[in-house]
């Protein structure tokens, strides 16, 4: 009785640990795709201010996930309207040094579906020098349409986008990518691993049906003293 119970216990929980890894991995291979990048819809970039900024603080682990899934990296494509546009991600103490005491909107909250920007406003009146002339910058790009490629490191950091000439007012339209490598084989190793751990949870539980119960021992019968 007790192997059966161990063996129809046991096979449930491979069973059902197995379909969530399975789940998990088909849900990681759709969302980035053969080529491992998720990226998102074309999305409204606005601010009256200098520069919308946000942070990328204290990104710890990078080198782990970088040896067992390649390199992660962060893409953003924007395009100016009408004029030319800076994207740049920097050390955050070097971008708020360059920044402080002008008036831009921080990034406080990033809603996806449907897509909204949530953001703090920092007041000032200091007038930058024109970003791309800056030289702290861990990645950068300006231009009509501007291209930044990052790939990711530890550490704190600032991504900004602003008008090229530094001038208030941005308007642009943004694509974001994150591309981890060989994300969509882990999906895959997943989902195998996920399948393995179900068929033998299905064994089990097989098995533990097609156990016989031991019929209990009957108790001897003592035939009454004459």
């Amino acid at each position: 009785m007790a192997k059966k119970v161990i063996a129809l216990v046991l096979g449930a929980l491979l069973l059902i640990g197995g379909a969530v890894l399975a789940v998990g991995g088909i849900v990681l291979m759709a969302a980035f795709g053969r080529d491992g990048t998720l990226t998102s819809p074309s999305e409204r970039l606005a601010t009256p201010t200098t520069a919308l900024v946000a942070a990328l603080d204290d990104i710890e682990g990078t080198s782990g996930v970088a040896a067992g899934a390649g390199t992660p990296a962060l893409r953003l494509s924007v395009t100016g309207s009408g004029s030319a546009v800076f994207v740049g991600v920097g050390p955050a103490a070097a971008v708020d040094r360059y920044l402080a005491g002008s008036r831009i909107d921080r990034v406080t909250d990033l809603e996806v579906d449907p897509f909204a920007l949530k953001t703090v406003r920092q007041d000032g009146n200091a007038t930058p020098g024109a970003p791309d002339s800056q030289t702290f910058w861990t990645a950068r790009a300006s231009g009509p349409v501007a291209s930044l490629n990052w790939k990711i490191t530890d550490g704190s950091y600032r991504l900004v986008v602003m008008n090229a000439d530094a001038r208030p007012g941005v308007q642009a339209d943004g694509r974001f990518t994150l591309a981890i490598p060989h994300l969509f084989g882990i999906g895959l190793g997943i989902l195998i691993g996920g399948l393995i751990l179900c068929l033998i949870g299905a064994l089990l539980l097989v098995l533990g049906v097609r156990t016989r119960s031991r019929p209990a021992p009957s108790a001897m019968t003592v035939p009454p003293y004459r």
